[in-house]
């Protein structure tokens, strides 16, 4: 199975809150950071906007927000 993808940006607190619960939960995840600029022409391509980070993809499905990534993550990663 492939590691979910998480485009995010180093800095920005708010993507490290889906790192985190990554991490606390034992998820492991694919970090593309979008200030490279492959990792920034993939989540474009799929369809994301770099200023609206966090991002995850997954299944086929690119999921915005660290509210909705930490639900989708709970919901198909937490046992």
């Amino acid at each position: 199975m492939q590691k979910p993808i998480l485009y995010y940006w180093g800095p920005c607190p708010t993507c490290a809150m889906s790192v985190e619960f990554a991490e606390k939960n034992g998820i492991e995840l694919d970090k593309r950071d979008v200030e490279q600029q492959a990792p920034f022409d993939e989540l474009t391509a799929l369809g994301g906007d770099a200023n609206q980070i966090p991002y995850l993809y997954d299944n086929g499905q690119l999921i915005q927000g660290v509210q909705a990534i930490n639900e989708y993550l709970a919901s198909t990663y937490v046992k």
